[in-house]
């Protein structure tokens, strides 16, 4: 737990899980009790990221904006899936 936050680690990857009493932004468009946003982690620069989902015409939610993820910090994108699900892809800052 991290700032009054639950996540679950798998390797470089990390679920969020959302409490209904303790939600923070960005979310799930309707955050339900158990549910979670997802993180994908991608080798590709934000800007690359960025073109290529206004090439397939998703709004995006927010960012590029600066993140920790369970490996350290990265750069993040937030877009939503067609039913409402906070979805992220993010690259790993360089070391």
């Amino acid at each position: 737990m991290k700032d009054g936050r639950w996540s679950l680690h798998f390797a470089a990857q990390k679920i969020n899980l959302h409490q209904s009493d303790h939600t923070f932004e960005p979310k799930a468009l309707r955050p339900t009790p158990g549910s979670a946003d997802l993180c994908f982690i991608t080798d590709q620069e934000p800007e690359e990221t960025l073109a290529h989902l206004r090439e397939q015409e998703i709004p995006i939610e927010q960012g590029p904006t600066a993140r920790n993820g369970a490996m350290g910090p990265m750069q993040s994108i937030y877009f939503r899936d067609t039913d409402g699900n906070l979805i992220e892809v993010a690259k790993y800052d360089a070391v």
